[in-house]
């Protein structure tokens, strides 16, 4: 392929003008100039492990915790120079236990992101925190709203903070009469409600899939999304290669990361899943002869008949060692269902335990979207101050916030942007990120993580237990509020290891009330001509990272699709409504209605549809604005995670969706790529340059391995890699030409009915590698250790080895992404690897900073081999499906990994002997 040409670098550059370029970078486009407010926080913080000596540029590692729909994961940040550059999971905290999520990941870009609001305002006069909060004084709430403030409304986002309980607490005793409602944007009710069903008390299920041979899943994605995923993640690849193959059976109406992994997968509409779960418990209350299980008859298709059967008879071959988990958005029949299964299997205490929520006022009927709405339609609000993550975008259509806020006589917002919700408030104050603050959350099974800030906050922000403070008259810093309100999580000892010791939820003991259990029905279905749309939480969650590029151009694990939601359909459906890829569908439910394209997606539910939450931002500080199409219009309060009856029309538009499932494709190059049976034994391992036993690097092989039986396609390894080795985003523009630069890409192999394989594909440094044998300039060579290496100040952008690279793993650099840079953008780059220009050649290098710094220290210290190296991809997959070694240490899994009769090469054929092993899918029991 040519060298990139004068003409080629003009149509780039008005493909993605500087406006653009510097919108959708976020954070690493920043104005220059606020370089002086980034500095260390004026309090002590406490490092992870006690470090040799620091001195200047020396890394250090904080234990902190990110809270996310109430929920806290903890969280380890890398820290160079006082700056925060890369996120770990937590080995020590219950809910991560070393992994990472993208979201947590990612989350580190909005840290630097110059759309973050700088500075409070009153109606748009800018004013200092003091002077904004002066109308929200306790005096002055009291002389508007009476002295037991029956006027005054907070509505903040679902919390388990210890400090936060007290503080509320004592603005509650303060005013009596004033409320507090938590509002939910992808989290339910629905469990709580089930659970005070059965055992006459609101309970938490708390699932341990580290003892599960049988997992049964309706409607829930356990290993990829909810509060807990990380930790069901990690036991799920232990007992995978614990016993070989768990049984995983799962209904569902958009393939999902854990349906792909499933032995046994459903596809079926969300109404069509209730009457799946009240079958499954019939067939077991039958099967074990218990009568107090009044189910009302379930009519099912073939299919779905044969799932149940399947299911069923695993679930009672496993009694125990099974678990029934339903997905937090799943309507309370299929969380009845479930409790009751797991009571009938006597799971209870073996897979699956009983816990008070966390979350503060969990289960108070009060706190309901329905009796909110009551409250701010009323018009009897005097003040109302909103914490909640811009409830005016996230609210359901029957839940309209903006009214109510321009109604009430002083409105306040804390909030992270400009957004919607700041448009329609009179005071607003800036937010301050988790990674600027201090503070205290728990995790899903109770457990106190402590909140530590790596940075002074950049742009003036408070955290909401500041602000709540200040609401009494408390002017007292986020870390004295902490030692005051939770003193356990403000202890050296916490702060450096990330937890309060002996704070987890104590379990219940539960019995269920058989005879207060009603007949469970199934729900009636919806009209013929119409669709059920399911609204599933979406690569941007619920919106609130819309303006993260990182997780806008990351593929969807199912879908590849990137900068974009769409209304997902099975073939069939898009059949009957004559539709194709990218034909832009009106979708009208009463008298709402909203655009969106349509994308087919093999396995997907028929008769319904999927359309991620978090798109479709028209706030006016939005850099996300008018990406993709807001979901608000079509859900209600009642279901806000499911709507019936919605009708679609062709409107003959199109819209242009940047999908990168075929982009770079190898699929059918040859039989031994993925599935089935290894190709063949291999050969003895094979070493390229110095031998083993060389006093030099040589001495170490390194080599990779990936196990396609624990690969869900998370894509966490993606992100991971992004950060750890300065990889930029390039847009949809960039998409739709192919051009995106992500080193490591899931290459998704799905079958007509959603059951598919993920494979992680990244360069594969093969022992004779084609593409170091044509490069004109020797850009590419082979280390004594088995790297195959860039040297990037050589490379002239021929490109040659990219066209001779049999599994397309390189990325060409069209554009200097990084040449708009300013100082404060640098603050989020590893100074340990090159940020590359334009015109060079770049692709996976096995970590190899983390390598040579590892040869270094073990160098110094004298030992006879290297230490652990870990990777960023493999530090962060949540199933442990990525192992990295060296072949040549006997100790190293990965030597025994790479001689698993599993074991295979891609396109081992070609004779290119890569150091990158795959082992293959596990075939299921007969």
């Amino acid at each position: 392929m040519p060298p990139l040409n004068s003409d080629a670098v003009r149509q780039i550059a008005a493909d993605l003008s500087r406006r653009d370029f510097l919108a959708l970078l976020g954070a690493s486009m920043a104005l220059a100039g606020v370089t002086g407010c980034v500095r260390e926080p004026d309090e002590p913080v406490y490092p992870y492990v006690h470090p040799p000596d620091a001195g200047a540029g020396t890394d250090l590692h904080f234990a902190t915790a990110m809270a996310l729909d109430g929920y806290a994961t903890g969280l380890v940040v890398r820290s160079v120079g006082g700056r925060p550059i890369k996120i770990e999971g937590n080995p020590l905290h219950p809910a991560s236990h070393g992994a990472a999520g993208a979201l947590h990941q990612a989350s580190l870009l909005g840290l630097y992101d110059p759309a973050r609001a700088r500075a409070a305002t009153t109606n748009g006069r800018t004013l200092n925190w003091s002077a904004a909060l002066r109308s929200f004084s306790l005096p002055a709430l009291r002389q508007l709203a009476g002295q037991r403030g029956a006027g005054v409304c907070l509505v903040l986002d679902p919390t388990a903070s210890p400090v936060t309980a007290f503080l509320l607490a004592r603005l509650r005793t303060a005013l009596p009469d004033a409320t507090v409602h938590f509002h939910h944007t992808i989290e339910s009710a629905t469990v709580l409600d089930a659970t005070r069903m059965a055992f006459g008390q609101p309970l938490l299920p708390l699932v341990d899939l580290s003892n599960a041979a049988t997992i049964v899943a309706i409607g829930a994605d356990p290993l990829a999304s909810g509060p807990w995923h990380l930790r069901h993640a990690r036991d799920f690849g232990a007992r995978q290669r614990s016993i070989g193959r768990v049984q995983l059976h799962v209904a569902e109406t958009s393939p999902s990361p854990t349906g792909s992994l499933a032995s046994n997968r459903l596809a079926a509409a969300p109404s069509v899943l209730s009457s799946v779960a009240l079958a499954l418990l019939d067939r077991v209350a039958r099967q074990q002869g218990v009568a107090a299980v009044r189910v009302a008859p379930v009519t099912l298709t073939s299919m779905a008949a044969a799932w149940v059967d399947a299911a069923a008879a695993d679930l009672l071959a496993h009694r125990r060692a099974s678990v029934v988990v339903a997905g937090d958005q799943a309507p309370q029949d299929v969380h009845l269902a479930v409790t009751l299964l797991n009571a009938l299997l006597d799971n209870a205490g073996h897979t699956v335990r009983y816990v008070p929520s966390p979350l503060l006022d969990a289960g108070d009927r009060s706190h309901r979207a329905d009796v909110l709405a009551e409250r701010l339609g009323d018009g009897g609000t005097s003040a109302l101050i909103i914490t909640a993550s811009n409830p005016v975008y996230t609210a359901p259509f029957d839940l309209p916030f903006a009214a109510p806020c321009q109604r009430a006589t002083q409105s306040l917002y804390l909030g992270d942007y400009h957004d919607e919700t700041a448009a329609v408030t009179q005071t607003f104050l800036p937010h301050a990120h988790y990674l600027e603050s201090w503070g205290a959350e728990r995790a899903y099974n109770g457990v106190i993580s402590p909140v530590q800030p790596l940075i002074a906050p950049m742009w003036s922000g408070h955290t909401v237990d500041e602000l709540l403070a200040a609401l009494s008259g408390d002017a007292r810093s986020g870390l004295a509020l902490l030692k005051a309100c939770c003193p356990a999580a403000a202890t050296a000892d916490a702060l450096r290891r990330g937890i309060v010791d002996s704070t987890e939820a104590p379990s219940h003991a539960t019995t269920i009330r058989w005879s207060a259990l009603p007949v469970l029905a199934p729900p009636a279905l919806p009209r013929s001509h119409t669709i059920e749309v399911a609204f599933p939480a979406g690569g941007v969650h619920d919106g609130r990272f819309s303006g993260n590029a990182w997780l806008q151009e990351l593929p969807d694990p199912t879908t590849k699709l990137t900068w974009d939601n769409a209304l997902l359909l099975g073939s069939g459906t898009a059949a009957r409504l004559g539709v194709s890829n990218g034909d832009v569908l009106e979708l009208r439910v009463d008298r709402a209605t909203i655009t969106a394209p349509a994308l087919i997606v093999p396995g997907h539910a028929e008769d319904s549809g999927s359309l991620s939450l978090g798109y479709g931002r028209r706030g006016p500080g939005t850099r996300a604005r008018l990406i993709g199409a807001s979901t608000a219009p079509l859900r209600r309060a009642a279901s806000p995670f499911t709507t019936e009856s919605v009708q679609c029309v062709v409107t003959g538009q199109q819209h242009t969706l940047a999908v990168t499932q075929q982009h770079w494709s190898i699929a059918g190059r040859a039989s031994e790529l993925i599935a089935g049976a290894p190709a063949k034994a291999l050969p003895a391992p094979l070493y390229h340059g110095t031998p083993p036993g060389h006093d030099g690097f040589g001495a170490d092989q390194w080599a990779m391995t990936i196990d396609l039986d624990l690969c869900t396609g998370c894509s966490a390894c993606v992100v991971a890699c992004q950060a750890e080795n300065n990889i930029p985003v390039v847009g949809k523009t960039g998409v739709l030409h192919s051009r995106e630069m992500h080193w490591m890409r899931i290459a998704r192999y799905t079958g007509d009915n959603g059951n598919a394989i993920s494979q992680p594909m990244l360069c594969q440094h093969c022992e004779d590698a084609p593409c170091e044998y044509v490069c004109p300039v020797n850009a590419t060579v082979h280390s004594d250790d088995g790297l195959n290496e860039m040297v990037y100040n050589r490379c002239v952008g021929t490109r040659f080895c990219s066209n001779n690279c049999p599994y397309k793993v390189r990325r060409f650099n069209w554009v200097n992404y990084h040449e708009e840079m300013t100082p404060v953008d640098e603050l989020l780059n590893n100074p340990d690897v090159t940020v590359r220009a334009r015109g060079v050649m770049e692709k996976c290098t096995f970590c190899v900073q983390r390598l040579r710094t590892a040869q270094e220290r073990s160098a110094l210290a004298g030992a006879p081999r290297t230490g652990p190296v870990v990777t960023a991809c493999q530090q962060s997959c949540p199933t442990g499906a990525i192992i990295f070694g060296s072949l040549t240490n006997p100790d190293d899994a990965v030597a025994a990994s790479a001689a698993d009769p599993r074991a295979f090469r891609a396109l081992d054929s070609l004779g290119t002997r890569p150091r990158v092993h795959y082992l293959t899918r596990r075939k299921d029991p007969a």
